[in-house]
């Protein structure tokens, strides 16, 4: 039996060919090489286990983190479904010689001033319609008032103004989600530009951002929403929208301050500039990509925290005129109406519900990308090459 000799062995690196080569007939630059040695090396990295893929197991894996994505997925269909599942207009109706589809969605003209209510007092021969499940609006005023839940066709009952607080349940999670999924962007936005250029340029920048930081951070959120409530003369759902996002910035400013200030003193941040990389390349290629982590984060914890602050706001009655359903307007109604138990069980049971399902999800995505894992994804890659 014959042994192979070491030089008759394959050899399972991938080499990467940096000498002047000719691509499409024409000879290549240092550039064009290097660009095009990186894609034959992620062509053969491509097998292995990556931390995105890591991260993703860990999730997958978590069973707290399945139940938050599972509530979570089903506030997202609530809302997306909630004009089908209550509103004053039906779903499809041929009204008057004419057809109508999702007239509950586009609000014809030829159905303003009308209700379900009304259509099946005013139909003709001919007209039908398909009403939602519940055929009353979330702003729909009736002369039935603090009705208990199932009398009068209202499931979850009315509230002090005759609206179904069923409606105003449903489209109360559209309402926090919307206001959450914008201010929460906005948030991330802001911190990471803000953190990053103050990590990266340093100096006056630094020192400005940083006093900035601690100048926001040392008044509470709520607070802030309340005085900027009461000094503008007309607030509107933006005026909140934006006092949230340009106040909840100041904690993700500092993780990705902190990221960058960590990065910029690796060896590939080092080496990248030794190779003349500019100072956008080294921030955007190599720098930035360690602040996703921290942003994904702070977006699922800045959710739940708009979401609150918005339903604290709405509980107070000192935000802006409501056009909107809100789970914190019909818990404040129940403030003076201690005996309408289902104004504070059905709203109050959706916002405890929301909130843990994003601190869920926010605490499963904080594990699952944090740089400790890299000994649990090396454990992992071993045992799916076995």
């Amino acid at each position: 039996m014959t042994d192979k000799r070491p030089s008759d062995m394959p050899d399972p690196s991938v080499a990467i060919d940096l000498q002047r080569r000719k691509l499409r007939g024409r000879v290549a630059s240092a550039d064009e090489v290097m660009r095009a040695s990186l894609v034959e090396v992620r062509r053969a990295a491509a097998p292995y286990v990556t931390m995105t893929r890591i991260a993703l197991s860990q999730l997958a894996r978590n069973r707290l983190a399945r139940l938050g994505g599972l509530l979570l997925a089903a506030f997202v269909l609530l809302a997306a479904l909630a004009d089908g599942l209550a509103s004053d207009l039906p779903v499809v109706c041929r009204w008057h010689g004419a057809v109508y589809v999702l007239p509950n969605l586009i609000r014809p003209a030829a159905l303003a001033g009308s209700t379900c209510t009304t259509m099946r007092k005013e139909s003709r021969p001919g007209d039908w319609m398909l009403e939602p499940l519940v055929a009353f609006g979330p702003q729909e005023a009736t002369a039935v008032v603090l009705a208990p839940p199932f009398a009068g066709g209202h499931p979850f009952g009315t509230d002090a103004h005759g609206r179904d607080v069923f409606a105003r349940t449903v489209h109360g999670a559209r309402t926090a989600l919307g206001l959450g999924l914008v201010a929460s962007l906005v948030l991330v936005l802001i911190g990471v530009a803000l953190g990053a250029v103050a990590g990266f340029v340093g100096g006056v920048v630094d020192t400005l951002v940083t006093r900035t930081v601690e100048s926001f951070t040392a008044i509470p959120t709520l607070v802030l929403v309340l005085i900027v409530c009461a000094l503008v003369p007309h607030p509107t759902t933006a005026t909140l929208l934006w006092t949230i996002a340009l106040t909840r910035w100041t904690d993700l400013a500092r993780l990705v301050r902190a990221e960058v200030l960590l990065a910029l003193g690796t060896d590939y941040v080092t080496a990248a500039r030794a190779l003349g990389a500019s100072p956008w390349r080294v921030l955007r290629r190599h720098v930035l990509p360690n602040a996703i982590g921290p942003s994904i984060v702070a977006a699922a914890f800045g959710i739940a925290s708009v979401v609150l602050i918005e339903a604290a706001v709405e509980f107070l009655h000192v935000g802006p005129p409501s056009t909107m359903a809100s789970w914190g307007e019909t818990l404040g109604e129940a403030r003076g109406h201690a005996d309408a138990w289902w104004l504070m069980a059905f709203p109050g049971t959706a916002l405890f519900a929301m909130l843990i399902a994003l601190n869920l999800v926010g605490e499963a995505a904080r594990d699952a990308l944090d740089p400790r894992l890299r000994d649990v994804g090396g454990e992992f890659t071993e045992a799916m090459r076995s």
